[in-house]
């Protein structure tokens, strides 16, 4: 293949490829309660970095933001700033604040980096979460609901779900949550949890009537249902299987009727069964119609499940955005609970990040209400319930021009194969990793987007990093520096003439087709393997032509070399999003503008001539690491 054909061919690629006219990537919000840990890195933070730099290379940068803060608000923050004996708005700011130093380290370039309650922020986000409930009520999508929640009585405050432990009334776990069980699955009502104990406090909280908006997500379930559908050739499978469960409409019954059940169920619309947790089964049907068929055909009790789509979205905390006094003046003093607060956050955040660029905050809505636009939001897999199922009841209730967002969900980060645990210190912090084990940010970046966490729990495992930081300073940059210390020693330190070589046009069309089909999935774990292997071409050609050797044909090595700088700058490209300041490095040697870092970039060449710069070392040795480890421990 001649390199006009293969421009021709990759032109067309990028033809097919979708280009949003602009794109808000959204990344997990850490709590304002502590640094920033590995977890937060390899699930929310970097992965949205990645994808954001190749939309920037895509539709270019002027038309990409990438958002995101600190979750300030609820008990978390609350209760670690009185844990620490500190104000909690000083707590939050200093928390906000490494927080923030450590994206920087780490290059993950936020165009902006705020807060729920930060102060430059907090007026507008509050407008926003009161008008999102005003819009809500009007829909006819909350109810008044009175329930009973923990109370703290020495702490003087109400207690969220995660802050009471006890015994489970199921299976006798000692450590089971207010109303869920992780340790058999089981869901209770607060009232039947044994030995509940107050984590704040370590004391015996009490249950108090309280009155609560609670939002009817049912109201909405077929559009919602609908719309997750059509996402099933689309989302990771995990986002979307965990979704459509979530949203399926079921009726579920004592296993004592199975046998009936059995005998009529011929008449039923097409449908689904399983065992469930309770001595209980399960049918699910594809709709509500059949839903309601099903209850008519089915002659026993049954139970139509859809404690799912009823949600309290108001709490008893302090700390947190205002209800609406006009709504209902008998909820005067209750908040926005967190989880649809930081679901309506990206919105506020959008309007900072373009104030920070010298732009109207107006311009949000080119975002987020222009259907040619993406919203894309990068999370942990225990949290699609709320992004997806519902931040869609939300945007489908409020009837607000919202458009619809696209989920990308990582499952947990292991540490010695356990989840992290602060309590038990199986964790790392993101400084941590950099300042006592030695290692650098895009070592770090490089290797965590190299794990599975798009379909499945991965272990973090330092040798694991050493091992891939040994491929990084070894087989990766021989194939970043060969081609420049050969110019510099051999051809007047500049890029030849020459042509492709070998296979050196087909591996780069196949490579271009595959580096945009896989990032605008952002299956980075797949991708990294296979750029690795487009980059050993380059040590390849230096094995069998030897560039750098005078003693060999002088055609074949001005060929080699010339085809080398050619892989080389798609292999600097393609590898930019994932270790953005080695990459840059490699671009500041080559002498290429920083406008390089774009698609139309990809399989084009280095005009014969160009002048190179002198080396620089791209990826450290790991070495440097383990010296580094081994200070830190004396």
């Amino acid at each position: 293949m001649q390199e006009d054909e293969l421009r021709a061919e990759i032109a067309q690629i990028l033809a097919r490829t979708p280009k949003p006219s602009k794109v808000l990537v959204t990344g997990g919000m850490p709590y304002a309660n502590g640094p920033l840990h590995v977890g937060h890195l390899a699930g929310a933070l970097v992965p949205p970095d990645i994808y954001a730099r190749f939309m920037k290379m895509l539709i270019g940068p002027q038309n990409v933001l990438f958002v995101c803060g600190t979750d300030d608000h609820g008990s978390t923050s609350e209760v670690a700033a009185k844990k620490a004996g500190r104000p909690v708005r000083e707590f939050i700011d200093e928390i906000h604040d490494r927080q923030h130093a450590t994206l920087k380290r780490y290059a993950i370039g936020v165009d902006v980096y705020s807060g729920t309650s930060s102060p430059d922020n907090f007026e507008d986000h509050k407008q926003i979460c009161q008008d999102t409930l005003r819009k809500l009520y009007a829909a006819g999508m909350l109810e008044k609901r009175t329930s009973q929640q923990w109370f703290d009585p020495g702490m003087n405050i109400f207690l969220a779900d995660r802050y009471v432990v006890g015994t489970c009334p199921r299976c006798a776990h000692p450590r089971a949550y207010s109303e869920e069980c992780d340790a058999c699955g089981a869901n209770y009502l607060a009232a039947e949890l044994l030995n509940p104990v107050s984590t704040v406090s370590g004391e015996t909280p009490i249950l108090r009537d309280t009155d609560h908006w609670w939002l009817d997500m049912w109201k909405v379930l077929t559009p919602l249902k609908a719309w997750i559908a059509t996402k099933e050739k689309t989302w990771r499978k995990l986002v979307f299987t965990e979704a459509m469960s979530q949203v399926a409409p079921c009726l579920v019954f004592p296993n004592q009727h199975e046998n009936e059940y059995k005998e009529q169920k011929a008449a039923l619309p097409p449908h689904k069964s399983r065992y469930a947790t309770g001595k209980r089964v399960v049918v699910q049907l594809d709709s509500v119609e059949d839903l309601e068929k099903g209850r008519q055909v089915l002659t026993f009790p049954t139970e139509v499940m859809d404690g799912w789509a009823h949600r309290p979205i108001t709490r008893d905390i302090s700390w947190g955005i205002p209800v609406p006094p006009e709504i209902d003046p008998a909820m005067v003093g209750k908040t926005f609970y967190v989880w649809p607060e930081s679901l309506v956050a990206p919105l506020a955040f959008t309007r900072r990040a373009l104030e920070a660029h010298g732009r109207s905050p107006e311009e949000y809505r080119d975002y987020w209400m222009d259907p040619k636009a993406r919203v894309a939001q990068f999370i942990g897999s225990d949290n699609v319930f709320f992004y997806v199922v519902m931040q869609g009841a939300m945007w489908l209730g409020m009837q607000d021009g919202l458009q619809m967002t696209d989920v990308f969900a990582n499952c947990h980060l292991l540490i010695n194969g356990e989840k992290m645990s602060k309590s038990t210190g199986n964790y790392f912090t993101a400084d941590e990793l950099l300042d006592e084990h030695g290692f650098s940010p895009d070592q770090l970046r490089y290797y965590l987007s190299g794990l599975s966490l798009a379909k499945k729990q991965s272990n973090f495992e330092l040798e694991g990093l050493r091992e891939k930081c040994d491929f990084l300073s070894g087989p990766m940059n021989a194939s970043l520096e060969k081609p420049i210390s050969a110019a510099l020693s051999k051809f007047d330190g500049c890029v030849p003439e020459g042509q492709l070589m070998g296979k050196t046009a087909e591996e780069t069309r196949k490579m271009v087709e595959t580096y945009m089909r896989l990032m605008a999935k952002a299956d980075y774990a797949d991708l990294l393997g296979l750029v690795e292997n487009y980059g050993r071409l380059i040590n390849k050609l230096f094995t069998n032509y030897k560039p750098y050797d005078d003693r060999f044909p002088e055609g074949e090595r001005r060929d080699a070399l010339y085809s080398s700088f050619f892989l080389l700058k798609t292999l600097m490209i393609m590898l930019y999003p994932f270790a953005p300041e080695a990459m840059d490095r490699v671009r500041q040697c080559l002498q290429l503008p920083v406008s390089v870092f774009a698609v139309e970039e990809l399989g084009t060449p280095i005009p014969p001539g160009h002048r190179v710069g002198n080396l620089v070392q791209f990826f450290p040795s790991t070495k440097v690491a383990v010296e580094s480890e081994g200070a830190a421990q004396l």
